[in-house]
């Protein structure tokens, strides 16, 4: 077994990605964990934070969540994709976003692989 992670910050509103190359095909397990929120001001209705991932191996995964005031029209890449998921392929993209004027987050994209 082995197991990568990769740490993503971002200061609202803004979105940042990562992405974890395996080194070779395997089959992997991957989620995304939000691990720090700090509210500047308010933490209100126009503050979100997700972190998904979008991509295996270039590939879109499942939307989950859209609509609303933060994410896409059905079928848009601004839509909330998978946050965890059990694969075979070799790079999994993390994205970490926030919304609204005053939040910050942290967060980790973390796969384990079977060797």
């Amino acid at each position: 077994m082995a197991a990568a992670t990769r740490q993503l910050f971002v200061n609202s509103p803004a979105s940042r990605s990562v992405t974890i190359d395996l080194g070779a095909v395997t089959t992997f397990v991957a989620w995304g964990s939000i691990t720090m929120l700090d509210p500047r001001i308010q933490f209100d209705r126009d503050n979100a934070v997700v972190i998904d991932i979008p991509f295996i191996d270039g590939n879109r995964t499942n939307t989950q969540v859209f609509g609303g005031d933060h994410w896409g029209a059905s079928g848009a890449l601004s839509n909330v994709h998978d946050s965890a998921i059990v694969r075979f392929g070799r790079t999994v993209t993390f994205r970490m976003r926030t919304f609204g004027p005053d939040i910050d987050a942290m967060g980790c994209g973390i796969v384990i692989t079977n060797p």
